[in-house]
């Protein structure tokens, strides 16, 4: 496969890569990379709660709707449990079981008795839920597959000017750090993240920035209409040429 894809990309006119890691094994000169970022105002809630005054809540929207073991579903159930002390405190899920059995497992959990599960959401529903948090989880599993990707729900996130909870990897380590805008977690070990939970609550002024810098990124580069700015560019060459 690896020798068909060789030639296949020094026949085509032009190759586009969802992330910068792919884009390293075509030509350069015939390769761009354009990224699944959101489209700024898609899960934006027009009247969103104001920050302080949001109930003590932390949100996961699964990854492509689906609540999965590798996006680290476990650990956030059992981290949640270990705020139970904290009156009011919840986790917000939404999406679809993967597979189903993962709802016994879940349930099954002392932590689960403090989850709002919400199921299968619309765009809409996924605004409300996230203007009426205090932050996003993302604290997926190191695969091979998430290592190297950039995840649409860490994006959406910051988009709504959520900080952000995260697995602590590099590719991620540099946008987080290098913006300001969350904590990094350890996504096999439910006392850190229930660690960054407690930070986030412990100091919503703090938190709130954090949210407020990852909104000022999306808006700057990791948006859609950046992105959608250098397909159009590559069909406009080949089609004049």
């Amino acid at each position: 496969m690896g020798v068909l894809e060789w030639l296949c990309a020094r026949a085509c006119d032009a190759l586009v890569s969802a992330t910068p890691k792919i884009a390293k094994r075509f030509p350069a000169s015939k390769t761009i990379t354009v990224q699944n970022f959101p489209i700024i105002t898609e899960v934006l809630n027009p009247a969103p709660i104001p920050y302080f005054e949001r109930p003590q809540s932390f949100a996961y929207v699964g990854d492509v709707g689906v609540i999965a073991s590798i996006q680290g579903a476990v650990e956030m159930v059992r981290a949640i449990d270990l705020l139970r002390n904290i009156p009011g405190v919840q986790l917000d899920m939404a999406g679809s079981f993967s597979p189903a059995g993962l709802a016994d497992t879940l349930q099954a959990l002392p932590g689960w008795t403090s989850v709002h599960y919400h199921g299968q959401v619309s765009r809409e529903q996924i605004a409300n839920l996230l203007g009426n948090t205090r932050a996003g989880l993302v604290t997926l599993h190191a695969t091979v597959n998430y290592l190297d990707s950039y995840p649409i729900k860490m994006f959406e996130y910051m988009s709504v000017g959520l900080p952000v909870i995260a697995s602590d990897f590099p590719l991620w380590r540099r946008i987080i750090d290098g913006v300001g805008c969350g904590l990094l977690v350890d996504p096999l070990n439910p006392k850190s993240i229930e660690k960054a939970m407690r930070w986030i609550l412990d100091n919503p002024v703090e938190a709130e920035a954090m949210g407020q810098r990852g909104r000022q990124t999306i808006e700057r580069i990791y948006n859609w209409d950046v992105e959608a700015t250098k397909i159009i560019c590559l069909y406009n060459k080949l089609l004049t040429s």
